[in-house]
């Protein structure tokens, strides 16, 4: 049986799923683009908690909005295209805020 992933993952665009390759990765994030070919996942990403090594956000080491001595705004997803060929599942997860 032949599974229309592009269908599936239209049905799930803006959602977060995970996706199971054949080369058996698995990556999980949110379907933020689709076009003939590939499937694009926006992935979370914690650079930003990573790099403030676990300390509270504050005016001295973290400003959200504009620029500040040593800051420069950081990407909190990253896109990773995976092609519709190498997909063997796609499955919605659970999120919770």
């Amino acid at each position: 049986m032949e599974t229309n992933y592009q269908q599936v993952a239209w049905n799930c665009m803006n959602k977060y799923v995970g996706i199971t390759t054949s080369d058996g990765q698995s990556h999980d994030g949110f379907v933020a683009h689709i076009d003939q070919n590939y499937v694009t996942l926006a992935i979370p990403t914690n650079e930003m908690v990573g790099q403030m090594n676990g300390m509270p956000a504050n005016a001295t080491t973290y400003r959200q909005f504009g620029y500040y001595p040593g800051f420069y705004p950081r990407r909190r997803f990253y896109p990773r295209p995976i092609p519709f060929g190498a997909i063997t599942a796609l499955y919605l997860l659970p999120f919770f805020i």
